[in-house]
């Protein structure tokens, strides 16, 4: 066995088997975004849409795209509503 030089410190720890979490989200986003070009590219036929009283025809690329924006907006909207509940309940004893 072999001792520590005096006034080395103490020893690193091991290496983490984990991740970069921040490298994971990019990797993910990439992917998801990949995903949904994907997606946009393979439909861009023109489709009719009807919604109540109005017919249209437009490509299928931007019904695709209304409908995420519109998704991850109300998503965005209820989770930041569901964070400030949670804040301003008291705290019971």
């Amino acid at each position: 066995m072999v001792d520590a030089p005096v006034g080395a410190g103490p020893p690193s720890p091991p290496p983490s088997r984990r991740g970069n979490p921040a490298l994971a989200r990019v990797v993910a986003v990439v992917v998801i975004v990949g995903a949904v070009v994907t997606l946009v590219v393979q439909n861009s036929q023109r489709v009719a849409i009807r919604f109540w009283f109005f017919t249209g025809h437009v490509r299928l690329i931007w019904v695709i795209v209304v409908c995420l924006v519109v998704a991850g907006g109300l998503g965005y909207v209820l989770g930041r509503r569901g964070r400030r509940r949670r804040r301003r309940r008291p705290v019971s004893q």
